[in-house]
């Protein structure tokens, strides 16, 4: 009996083998983009599909005809509206794709009326729907079965000049909040979105986006003559290219390109028109960026994302469509980017030209205007354990949040947001020191600071009595010290015992070592002398000959140390380096070359211009004025390591004090060992910066020629090695 079955197990077990393999090809085919997630450092890492195509739709399958020039796509009730544009038609379907009625007329008082150019479409909680009628200068309200109700005319011109004489207006956008108020994106509108009252009356613009021109725009217009300025282009705010309004009345909104400042492509307005959206990621909700735009020498090598169109959902998120690329993006409720899908091409999942963007349920819709396509789009396992990870986190099931982020790291270790994640849900479980562990694998600094601003309370509150005991045995001990230290008999022994030492003749090497190392002893630590009393303390280094070249580059030795540890130790909040970058040796050139530049470039230009200081006393006296720099940074390093984001004032007061202690050091040095006026130090300096950057300069061009030189040689001798 057993033997009898053996061939039908092993033909089932071929069956699975090869269903495995088919689901394997099929995915393979079903998912022609790759997925990613960009880490701290703004660099692509591999993450799983989130959302794989799971069908297409055109008006062909439909049996409506092909769709022209579709523009927008819309959900409500089960219902899907599309905006087929050049047809000038609104078609609606159901759940099931099938389709319900195809609204190209409908009674306007009494007479058929029908659209012109239809761009967007918007659907309210009370039934309504509005089409931004573009061609006919109108938005067109009617029931979601298609009856007609009123029209939005155009605003009139005012005195006040905010609708100007001429104004032609073609809406291309419209959305509608709870309250009935109308928000419309108008072609060649630079002031805004319009707002309507739900009775059609105009109210104004909100949201203008803002004009920033950088500083070689700046620097121009300052320097042109007036003829130059009136030739020049206008710097006209960006025009937004789509809005969705929520159930709370914001309106998220994107601006395709132009002069907003990149973090300002994606916005969320409050009725009163003010940006709050959250960007709380490692980079502001805009797309691509980082090192997946640019080549291996940092050029900008492919233009940045151009959203069409944006969509809000569930507890924050949102999702937005890339025309440049023909990703979507999605975001959480504080900027941090999900996950990726989608692109250019011809295969299924990818989009010809990228127009509009909805969701019903956990499915995503993307309707390609080029190819009159709607591409449907399912979630992946992945996808659905974010959001339900989201959901849990914000309906304060934290243990069942918790669960899902580990879970997710299962599916994908280069996913930070599951260890901010991770790091949120012990926060509410009081687990502080684990949060602070899974913030700092997830590169989240402020999650970290407030875990450790929680986790250092809570330490202070259980071993207060023992912080106490060590501070009064510490204060008992200092006593103690000071009185032996002030005894007489002591303090005579002392004095005697180093009045013998002097006047004793030492005359074996240990003895001559011994007083030049205590003599390099008096050297460095002349230099607590020097940084309080800096003129008298120059002056001596250079006329008493109170320090030394050794000094001087014992100093640098230390400074060098204290950049590399700063480098290095710096608290994670306070540190944003990638360590396993840190190469030790340009570290260390990062800090000598500098001096050795600065020091040879204002000994060849104080030659020239008079200064009595020679190239030892600039080398001494520059090396002695960086001593706050050890003295001050060491032990903030140290102390970065105990403090909290908020707490950062101190600690960046601290690294201004010990820059511009080391600089009104540096000018002293210059002006004392030179015997300068103030002026001619501060412009002696100046020049030294000049002098610095050309020299680099000729520096990396003879390197270029040189290595030039040697490509030539090599090609010689391979010539001749291999035809000779």
């Amino acid at each position: 009996m057993v033997q009898q079955n053996v061939p039908g197990k092993k033909v089932l077990a071929h069956c699975i083998v090869l269903a495995l393999l088919l689901l394997l090809v099929i995915g393979a085919e079903a998912a022609p983009y790759v997925s990613y997630t960009y880490d701290f450092w703004g660099r692509t890492v591999p993450a799983p599909q989130a959302y794989l195509p799971e069908r297409v739709i055109d008006g062909a399958i439909l049996g409506i005809g092909a769709f022209s020039n579709p523009r927008d796509i819309k959900v409500a009730a089960d219902h899907v509206y599309v905006a087929d544009t050049d047809n000038n038609r609104i078609v609606v379907l159901d759940a099931q794709w099938n389709p319900v009625r195809i609204i190209d007329t409908f009674d306007h008082h009494g007479e058929t009326d029908g659209f012109s150019s239809p761009f967007g479409l918007a659907l309210s909680p009370a039934g309504e729907l509005y089409v931004a009628d573009r061609n006919n200068s109108r938005i067109v309200v009617l029931t979601w079965e298609g009856e007609f109700l009123r029209t939005l005319e155009a605003p009139e011109p005012d005195e006040d000049g905010i609708i100007p004489e001429g104004f032609r207006y073609r809406p291309r956008k419209v959305g509608v909040d709870r309250a009935g108020r109308v928000y419309v994106i108008a072609e060649d509108v630079y002031d805004g979105i319009l707002e309507f009252d739900s009775d059609g009356t105009f109210r104004g613009f909100i949201g203008a986006p803002r004009v920033v021109l950088n500083i070689a725009q700046y620097v121009w217009r300052l320097l042109a003559t007036p003829e130059q300025r009136a030739r020049m282009q206008l710097f006209l705010p960006t025009e937004y290219s789509n809005l969705d309004v929520d159930d709370r009345g914001f309106i998220y909104t994107t601006v395709a390109t132009g002069g907003a400042r990149d973090e300002d492509a994606i916005r969320r307005l409050n009725p009163s028109g003010a940006d709050v959206l959250r960007r709380r990621g490692f980079h502001p909700p805009v797309g691509d960026y980082g090192a997946y735009l640019v080549d291996d020498e940092g050029e900008l090598a492919f233009p940045r994302s151009t959203f069409v169109d944006i969509v809000q959902r569930d507890f924050g998120t949102y999702s937005v469509f890339d025309r440049t690329r023909g990703r979507i993006f999605t975001y959480d409720a504080e900027g941090r980017l999900l996950y990726v899908f989608g692109g250019l091409g011809s295969q299924r999942g990818t989009f010809q030209t990228p127009a509009s963007l909805t969701v019903m349920g956990d499915r995503i819709f993307a309707l390609d205007s080029g190819r009159g396509e709607i591409t449907v789009f399912e979630p992946t396992e992945y996808a659905r354990s974010i959001h339900e990870a989201i959901a849990s986190h914000y309906s304060g099931d934290y243990d069942r949040a918790n669960e899902l982020w580990i879970e997710i790291l299962g599916m994908n270790s280069n996913f930070d947001l599951a260890y901010t994640g991770m790091g949120h849900a012990y926060l509410r479980m009081d687990e502080f020191w684990d949060a602070m562990v899974v913030f700092r694998a997830g590169q989240d600094r402020p999650g970290y600071s407030e875990a450790f601003e929680l986790y250092r309370r809570q330490q202070i509150i259980e071993n207060f009595p023992w912080l106490m005991y060590g501070i009064f045995l510490i204060s008992a001990v200092n006593v103690v010290n000071r009185r032996w230290q002030m005894t007489p008999k002591v303090g005579a022994w002392r004095r005697r015992q180093l009045r013998m030492a002097a006047q004793r003749e030492l005359v074996s090497w240990r003895h001559k070592l011994f007083l030049q190392f205590l003599h390099l002893l008096e050297q460095l630590s002349y230099a607590l002398y020097v940084i309080r009393h800096p003129f008298d303390g120059f002056w001596d280094l250079k006329h008493e000959r109170r320090g030394s070249a050794l000094a001087a580059c014992i100093l640098l030795f230390m400074v060098t140390l204290t950049y590399v540890a700063m480098r290095q130790y710096t608290g994670f909040v306070f540190n944003p380096r990638r360590l396993s970058d840190l190469n030790t040796v340009v570290e260390i050139g990062s800090v000598v070359l500098p001096f050795l530049l600065w020091s040879m470039v204002s000994w060849s230009l104080t030659t020239l211009m008079e200064g009595k200081g020679t190239f030892g006393d600039i080398f001494v006296t520059t090396a002695y004025a960086l001593v706050p720099i050890i003295l001050i940074n060491i032990p903030l390093t140290v102390v970065s390591n105990f403090l909290t984001a908020p707490e950062g004032a101190f600690y960046y007061l601290g690294l201004t004090v010990s820059t511009l202690w080391t600089v009104a050091l540096l000018v002293t040095a210059t002006m004392v060992i030179h015997e300068y006026s103030m002026p001619k130090t501060l412009a002696t300096m100046a020049l030294t910066f000049v002098g610095i950057i050309v020299v680099l300069f000729i520096a990396l061009l003879l390197w270029g020629v040189f290595g030039q030189v040697i490509n030539w040689i090599r090609d010689l001798y391979l010539e001749i090695v291999f035809r000779i």
